[in-house]
C-alpha cells in the first residue's frame, strides 16, 4: 500500500491507495499502516483506491470489510472505489455476525453411558442376527416343501472346498492334539503308576471335546472367513443388488447351500479328527509300554457310542453357527474394500465366540 503525497493527504478526502497483492503473507503492515491512517485522520473522509489491485485474497477482503465497517463521524465515512464488483459484493459476507458458532465441545462419555451405547449396538447386532437367523429359517422350510429349491451343485462345491480341502490341516491337528494330550497326562500319570488311565482321558477328551471344539476353530478360521469373504465381495460389486432384482432371494441363493454343506461337513471332519486324535495318543501311550491291543481293548471300556454322538452333534451345531456368522457377516458388509476385510475379521472372532459358548452349554446340559 502506498500512501498519498504531502499535498494529497492535505486534501479532501484522504486517499489510500492499494497496489500489487494484497495476500495473507503481505497484509499485516498494510492492515497496520490503514488502520494509522484512520486514526490519523479521524476527522476527514478516507477514499480506498484499489484500481490498482493485482491480486486480493479472503485476508484483504477481511481487511476492506474491517476498514469500512469502522465507526466514524458524520463526513468522515469510508468508500471503497476501483474495486472489482464480483470482489465488491464478497465484502458484506465477512461480517463476524455472519460466521457460524463453532461446534461445541461435548464432555466426554462416562462410563454408565458408554456401557449404555455398547449395549445398545450389541442389542442391535442380536436383533439383525435373530432376524438373519429367522430368514434361513423360513428359506430351509421352503426348502422341505419344494423340489429344486435347493441348489445341490453349489452344496457339492461349497463341501469339497470346505470339507475336502480341509482335510489335511484338520489330520495335522487333531493328530497333535492327541500326542499332547497323552504326553501331557502320561507325565503325570506315570508318577502314580496309572499309565493305562490315560487311555480314558484321551479318549473321553478327544471324542466328547476337543475333537469337535478345534475341529470347529480350524473350520472357523478357515470357511467361515472364507463365507464372509465371498459374499462381502459380492455385496461390494453389487451383485447382491443384481439378485434382488431378478426376485431371487439371497439366503436361499447365497446362504442356504452354505449351512447345508457346513452341516454336514463339520461332523466329518470331526470324525477325522477323532481318528487321528486317538492314533496320536496310542503312538506316546506305546512309548509308556501300554500296545496298541491293550491301548484298543481299554478304550472301548473307557468309551461309548453316546461320547462319539456328543461330539459329532456338537460338530453339526458348530458347523451351523460358523456358516451362519460368516453369511451374515458377508451380507452387512458395507462399500469398499476395507469392509471386507473386517467382515472377515468379525466372522472368525465372533465364530471362536460362540463356539466356546456352545461348548460350555453342551458341557452343562450333558452332565445335568
Amino acid at each position: 500500500m502506498t500512501m498519498p503525497a504531502p499535498d494529497a493527504m492535505k486534501a479532501d478526502p484522504v486517499i489510500l491507495a492499494l497496489e500489487g497483492r494484497v495476500t495473507a503473507y503481505l497484509v499485516g503492515p498494510i492492515w497496520a499502516e490503514a488502520l494509522e491512517t484512520l486514526s490519523r485522520y479521524a476527522d476527514r473522509p478516507i477514499v480506498i483506491d484499489a484500481s490498482r489491485l493485482e491480486s486480493i485474497d479472503d485476508t484483504g477482503i477481511a481487511l476492506l470489510f474491517d476498514l469500512k465497517s469502522r465507526p466514524r463521524s458524520v463526513g468522515a465515512e469510508v468508500e471503497i472505489r476501483g474495486l472489482a464488483p464480483s470482489l465488491a459484493a464478497l465484502i458484506p459476507d465477512y461480517a463476524p455476525d455472519d460466521v457460524a458458532e463453532p461446534a461445541r465441545k461435548w464432555p466426554p462419555l462416562g462410563i454408565i453411558e458408554r456401557a449404555g451405547r455398547a449395549a445398545s449396538l450389541q442389542l442391535a447386532a442380536a436383533a439383525r442376527m435373530l432376524a438373519f437367523l429367522g430368514d434361513c429359517a423360513a428359506a430351509l422350510l421352503q426348502a422341505f416343501h419344494r423340489r429344486g429349491v435347493i441348489r445341490w451343485g453349489e452344496v457339492l462345491s461349497v463341501a469339497a472346498e470346505a470339507g475336502a480341502n480341509a482335510v489335511p490341516i484338520v489330520l495335522l491337528i487333531g493328530f497333535l492334539m492327541g500326542v499332547i494330550i497323552a504326553f501331557e497326562i502320561g507325565l503325570v500319570a506315570q508318577q502314580f503308576g496309572a499309565v493305562i488311565f490315560v487311555v480314558d482321558g484321551v479318549g473321553v477328551a478327544v471324542l466328547r471335546e476337543l475333537g469337535a471344539l478345534m475341529t470347529a476353530i480350524v473350520f472357523a478360521g478357515r470357511t467361515g472367513a472364507a463365507f464372509a469373504a465371498q459374499i462381502g465381495t459380492q455385496k461390494v460389486n453389487e451383485e447382491v443388488n443384481a439378485i434382488l432384482t431378478f426376485g431371487l432371494d439371497p439366503v436361499r441363493f447365497l446362504v442356504l447351500p452354505r449351512l447345508i454343506a457346513a452341516v454336514l461337513v463339520m461332523p466329518l471332519l470331526t470324525v477325522l479328527a477323532d481318528v487321528v486324535g486317538i492314533f496320536g495318543g496310542a503312538l506316546v501311550l506305546a512309548g509308556f509300554n501300554i500296545g496298541f491291543v491293550q491301548f484298543y481293548n481299554h478304550l472301548l471300556g473307557a468309551v461309548g457310542i453316546e461320547d462319539f454322538l456328543v461330539g459329532v452333534v456338537k460338530a453339526a451345531v458348530f458347523g451351523l453357527t460358523i456358516a451362519a456368522i460368516g453369511c451374515q457377516r458377508g451380507l452387512a458388509t458395507g462399500a469398499g474394500a476395507t469392509s471386507v476385510g473386517l467382515s472377515a475379521t468379525s466372522a472368525v472372532v465372533t465364530s471362536i465366540i460362540w463356539i466356546v459358548v456352545l461348548d460350555g452349554f453342551f458341557t452343562v446340559l450333558i452332565s445335568s
